[in-house]
């Protein structure tokens, strides 16, 4: 008998003491409970049109500490550690974006990055620089016959403005969604922007309040006249650039294959729709051959230096090269002098 009470009733005893000593505590005084937060992982869903759409991700290590006063609070610790959670997921080390950003990113009606759903694809694509290819290639692949491809409202195409905010967070987040921008070197763009528009007295007239007559007058017009056929090509926040694949006017074949075999949109359809002529022609409908006429404007290097820094950011963000044209006596284009 004596040893079935030593076996049994110790262990309720110690139990009750302790219980007894935890609710004078609580009941008593100010307790301090903490919480410990380590890597939490947090799965976000959602359903975009017709798509689901699924982000992972992971809090940094945070501690909070939660004060009750008495037995009653102490029941909503969890309810109160829950707010705190909701603290730690607003912390930048989780996916987040400002409006300022998701306004970047957006862009306006007429100028959106395109989203392609049935390849989880969102291209960012840059006025002066392949537009009209680009357009005109993911309106083919998706099975699109649109005439106006720079028409939003008729072209077929989607576009991020179009999605809820919190589904392009957890799509720009999340890398089953390719990110693809295309870009050109801001030298040639510019001059193209010059010869297509900067030389169109009514498109001037309309946006920017006056004309101009030489390429040097529109560079200085274009610093303070806002349009997005001549703006940096950097379009959202720079973290986003080191996951994104980037293509350039220069290697646009390499990068149409390298991009659409990554999605699982290259085949021999496609593949001879690019060799055809109808390609070309809608590909090319408002081509400058801005890079034929760079000896005509850039015979010095006081032009190219208003560009470097105008577009600083494209330069850096993208790796362009800051060295001057040099024309040899065949008029052939080549890179010398570090620009500094």
């Amino acid at each position: 008998m004596k040893e079935f009470f030593s076996f049994r009733l110790v262990p309720w005893a110690v139990f009750c003491v302790i219980a007894i000593i935890l609710y004078m505590l609580v009941a008593y005084g100010d307790s301090v409970y903490p919480i410990l937060v380590t890597n939490l992982a947090i799965l976000e869903k959602s359903y975009v049109n017709g798509t689901n759409i699924s982000t992972n991700y992971s809090t940094a290590q945070r501690i909070t500490y939660i004060q009750t006063t008495s037995f009653v609070s102490m029941v909503s610790v969890s309810t109160k550690s829950n707010r705190n959670i909701e603290n730690v997921l607003s912390n930048r080390s989780v996916p987040s974006l400002t409006d300022d950003e998701l306004k970047q990113i957006k862009r306006t009606w007429y100028n959106s990055p395109i989203v392609v759903m049935k390849y989880k694809l969102i291209f960012f694509w840059n006025e002066k620089s392949g537009c009209s290819y680009w357009k005109s290639l993911l309106q083919f692949i998706q099975g699109l016959k649109h005439d106006d491809m720079h028409n939003p409202s008729v072209n077929g195409l989607q576009y991020l403005i179009n999605f809820k905010d919190k589904d392009i967070v957890s799509m720009m987040y999340n890398d089953s969604w390719t990110k693809a921008i295309f870009v050109r070197e801001p030298r040639e763009r510019i001059l193209s922007c010059y010869l297509e528009k900067g030389l169109n007295d009514g498109f001037m007239m309309v946006n920017c309040k006056r004309t101009v007559k030489t390429f040097s007058e529109f560079l200085e017009l274009a610093k303070q006249c806002f349009n997005a056929h001549w703006e940096s090509q950097v379009r959202v926040p720079m973290y986003f650039y080191k996951n994104m694949m980037i293509g350039k006017m220069t290697d646009i074949s390499t990068f149409t294959k390298k991009l659409l075999t990554k999605i699982g949109a290259w085949n021999e359809t496609v593949k001879y729709w690019l060799d055809s002529k109808d390609s070309e022609k809608k590909s090319r409908s408002h081509a400058q051959n801005a890079g034929d006429k760079l000896l005509q404007y850039y015979n010095d290097t006081k032009l190219q230096d208003v560009i470097f820094e105008m577009f600083e950011d494209d330069f850096d963000v993208f790796n362009f090269e800051r060295k001057y044209f040099d024309f040899n006596k065949n008029g052939v284009k080549t890179l010398n002098t570090v620009y500094s």
